[in-house]
């Protein structure tokens, strides 16, 4: 080998470390050009924001759209000089805010044009956003911000004449809807560092994505209108179910001296319970949503959907339940098939845009599901029964379905109560009781294994990744306790279904006379009101919101008893 190979295998040791510094010097320097900007507006609407002629510019570069969750929405502190490198593995970040009560949303449009184009990034994300309500948002029960966020060349960005964009993102799979816990998964998405100290966990939220499509202001009007008028129907809705049911009672008690018109009137009204439940979801579909279209199409809805299954009752009164129960599962299969777009704006329970679950059947309609497959299920065979029981829990806890994990629980639940009872003299007591914890603890894993692998992460995934152990599932299961708890201290009515369940089962289990004949002549129907309301009590303590969830079906386990009852006393006093 010549001296001069020599040195040069010499030299490598010190050249190759002189050629990597330079190469990270490269990458360095490429990594200065992107920047990310983010400008927080506070005390502005979304239809404000979007009024800023330099917002609608960004929106037509990206996309425009509605923030839920917004307390939860991380943003670095203001003041960070633009274009200061975070480290030299990140792009330079800023943010600024922007008062518009100092500046106006003229002056504050003119401050994002500034912060923009005197950038000394050249490609820029950049991200409008509001940290807190206005005060008229807030008598509004608005509870949505407004997000704007565009990403390109810094000179491109507020010259655009394209349609505005809309955003998503994979934690609402909603079209103009993400989370506050997006924004930081965006940003470190993006590739900042800055909101990150190490070792801290990564973002819970995900990154957002701009679509086609106009920004969501219709989606916003029907929110508002739904905030403004969810109350007053709701309790309008409990207030009829009331004197239905305490007017069922009276009846009942009543006896003979009661017109035979009046206890039909209240039999059908204690039947309509899940047709009741059915109308204000799908009052959500309507195309205004006002006091004049909602009201009718509520009252409407319910009254003739009920009657609707009359001429069953010639053939026999039990066959009324099922056709009803038929029906509700039918509409909500068509509801899943819809992207439970009904469950954005209804008359029940909160809207999915109030940042609970954004996805999936409300909990406050479990009940329904419960009660309509028993009211079926009781003319069936029993292992008929149980796999319709099963198919629903699968409907209401499998993701892309009905993705609630409390009440696919509470249905699997339902499937091995409904089995244990109706077999129960083959099984006894301590195999009945093996049978239910059997199915359920089955049916749970099933749903649990179908979000772990499913491609998109559920709230159900996100549960399974913050419980660690048994002592993690307690800590939960308290939680959720609690959170009913709170509900209850906010609406004392909601102890109406919580303390109704164990008087009702009573009533099922040591019937007064006024019951027994209808309890007596079908023993199948005994069952199904009993298992209702025992799903009832499953339904409480596996939902956080777990009156809600009770709710409907201790409505349909007391309707069901009532209604059937009252009709069948009608037809004896005809037939005499």
């Amino acid at each position: 080998m010549t001296h001069a190979r020599r040195g040069a295998l010499l030299l490598i040791p010190l050249v190759v470390p002189v050629l990597a510094r330079a190469t990270a010097w490269a990458q360095d320097a490429d990594q200065g050009t992107h920047g990310i900007l983010t400008i927080d507006v506070p005390g502005v609407s979304f239809e404000e924001l979007m009024s800023i002629p330099e917002v609608v510019s960004l929106a037509r570069n990206g996309g425009a759209g509605l923030m839920a969750n917004a307390e939860n929405m991380v943003l670095p502190s203001p003041g960070v000089p633009a274009g200061t490198p975070v480290s030299a593995d990140v792009p330079s970040e800023i943010h600024v805010r922007l008062d518009p009560d100092e500046l106006g949303l003229d002056g504050v449009g003119k401050e994002i044009g500034e912060l923009i184009e005197t950038h000394s990034n050249e490609e820029l994300l950049v991200l409008v956003v509001s940290s807190r309500p206005s005060d008229e948002m807030v008598a509004a029960n608005d509870e949505l911000r407004g997000i704007a966020m565009a990403v390109g060349e810094r000179d491109e960005l507020l010259g655009a004449d394209d349609p505005e964009g809309s955003l998503t993102s994979d934690s609402t799979r909603r079209d103009g809807v993400v989370v506050g816990e997006d924004v930081q998964a965006t940003i470190s998405d993006y590739g900042g560092g800055g909101l990150l100290v190490a070792g801290d966990p990564p973002p819970l939220g995900s990154p957002i994505e701009i679509i086609e499509g106009p920004p969501p202001f219709e989606l916003h009007e029907r929110y508002l209108a739904q905030r403004q008028m969810y109350v007053p129907v709701g309790t309008a809705a409990a207030i009829y179910l009331a004197i239905a049911g305490l007017g069922a009672i009276a009846v009942l008690a009543l006896g003979d001296r009661v017109p035979n018109g009046v206890r039909r009137v209240f039999g059908w009204a204690s039947l309509s319970v899940p047709v009741l439940a059915t109308a204000l979801l799908a009052a959500g579909h309507l195309p205004e949503l006002t006091y004049a279209t909602v009201v009718p199409f509520v009252a409407l809805v319910t009254v003739f959907g009920t009657l609707a299954f009359a001429p069953l009752e010639r053939t026999d009164v039990l066959l009324v339940p099922v056709g009803i129960g038929i029906a509700v599962l039918a509409f909500f299969a068509f509801e899943a098939v819809l992207e439970w777009s009904g469950a954005l704006t209804p008359f029940v329970g909160g809207s999915q845009l109030d940042g609970g679950r954004f996805y999936g059947l409300p909990n406050v309609f479990l009940g329904v599901l419960i009660g309509s497959s028993l009211w079926i299920a009781h003319r069936l065979s029993t292992a008929a029964g149980v796999a319709l029981l099963v198919a629903v829990a699968l409907f209401a806890g499998l993701p892309y379905l009905g993705s609630d994990f409390g009440g696919g629980f509470s249905l699997f639940a339902t499937a091995g109560i409904w089995l244990a009872v109706r077999e129960r003299h083959r099984l006894g007591v301590w195999k009945g009781i093996g049978v239910v914890v059997g199915v359920t603890l089955l049916g749970t894993a099933v749903i649990l294994i179908a979000h772990a692998i499913a491609p998109l992460e559920t709230h159900v995934t996100q549960f399974e990744e913050g419980v660690s152990g048994l002592g993690g599932v307690v800590e939960r299961f308290v939680d959720r306790l609690q959170v009913g708890f709170d509900l209850i201290a906010r609406n004392p009515f909601a102890l109406v279904p919580v303390l109704g369940l164990p008087v009702a089962i009573a009533a099922v289990l040591w019937p007064p006379a006024q019951l027994r004949p209808s309890l007596e002549r079908s023993p199948a129907w005994r069952d199904a009101i009993l298992v209702c309301l025992l799903a009832g009590v499953v339904a409480y303590l596996a939902n956080d919101t777990g009156p809600a969830a009770a709710g409907f079906a201790f409505g349909m386990g007391l309707g069901g008893l009532l209604g059937v009852s009252l009709l069948l006393g009608a037809e004896k006093m005809v037939n005499r």
